[in-house]
This record gives structure tokens, C-alpha cells and sequence, in this order.
């Protein structure tokens, strides 16, 4: 695994919000879980993580590291819209969540990319656990070493619309 591409995938979802130390703090934890996943488990008593899941103790790792805005995920799309307008700010955005009421997930997956088009693009990130909708927004510009990255990592990403 290379930390290298890690650093660079979390500063790209992060787009400025953390700074350097918080990123590599971030990837360190990433390859220590893929180094050693017994002896990480060993010290946090605390994960949630079970040998069940569909996705190494690594990525689950990973994901936890972008929990607090950077990554947004929900059974619906409306609670997982709402996420992403809390992470903006009020006043923000201009699309409401009760603009979404009574579209289907992929028409309410368009307006969103629609709101954050041009800058940002919604992007399907990973394997949720709980089997909810999960994405990540990335700069429309930054997109294609995004993807590249993920490919190199072996992670599963996809744009959502």
C-alpha cells in the first residue's frame, strides 16, 4: 500500500479543509490497519469493524478516518442531501432538501449534481457496510487522479450520476 496515494486521495476529498498533519495522521492510521490488522484491532478496543464486513479492516479504517463531513452516507437520499448541506453551511446551497420530496433516487442524484456542478462531482465511494447510499464530493477538476487513486488503492469508486 502506498501512503503516498493515500495523503493524496484524503487531500483531494478534503479540498483544504485539514491540514497536512491531520492528512498524514489520517494515512498513517490507514497503513498501520493494512500492516498489521490483528495487532490494530488489538489496540482499538473501541472499532466497530467485524471480519464479516465486505471490505478489509484497511478500508473500513479509511472510511472512519473521513467520518465528520467528508464523507456522507444514508438510507435515503434526502437525509444523505441534508449531510451534505450541513457540511456546506446554511445558505449554501440553493437546492432544498423538500425539493427532493417524491423524486426517485436517481432524479434526486441529478438535481444534487446539479447544485454542485460545476465545481464538485458526486462520486460513489466504497462499500457501505450498512448498505446505504455513501459518496464523497470531489472537485470536478480533481476528478480523474481521484478515480486514479482509487483504482491504485483498490477501492471501488464511481461517479452516482
Amino acid at each position: 500500500m502506498n501512503q503516498k496515494h493515500i495523503n493524496e486521495l484524503f487531500e483531494i476529498i478534503a479540498d483544504g479543509s485539514l491540514d497536512a498533519e491531520d492528512i498524514a495522521a489520517m494515512a498513517a492510521e490507514v497503513v498501520k490497519a493494512q500492516a498489521d490488522a490483528a495487532a490494530y484491532l488489538l489496540e482499538d478496543a473501541e472499532s466497530q469493524y467485524q471480519e464479516s464486513y465486505p471490505l478489509p479492516l484497511w478500508e473500513w479504517v479509511l472510511l472512519e478516518q473521513l467520518e465528520g463531513g467528508l464523507i456522507f452516507h444514508a438510507p435515503t437520499i434526502d437525509t444523505l442531501y441534508a449531510q451534505i448541506v450541513d457540511a456546506f453551511g446554511d445558505d449554501e446551497l440553493d437546492l432544498t432538501v423538500a425539493d427532493l420530496a417524491g423524486l426517485d433516487a436517481a432524479a434526486a442524484l441529478t438535481k444534487i449534481q446539479d447544485e454542485l456542478a460545476p465545481t464538485y462531482s458526486l462520486v460513489n465511494f466504497s462499500v457501505s457496510v450498512a448498505g446505504e447510499q455513501q459518496l464523497v464530493l470531489v472537485r470536478t477538476a480533481k476528478l480523474e487522479r481521484f478515480f486514479e487513486l482509487a483504482s491504485a488503492l483498490g477501492l471501488s469508486a464511481a461517479a452516482s450520476v
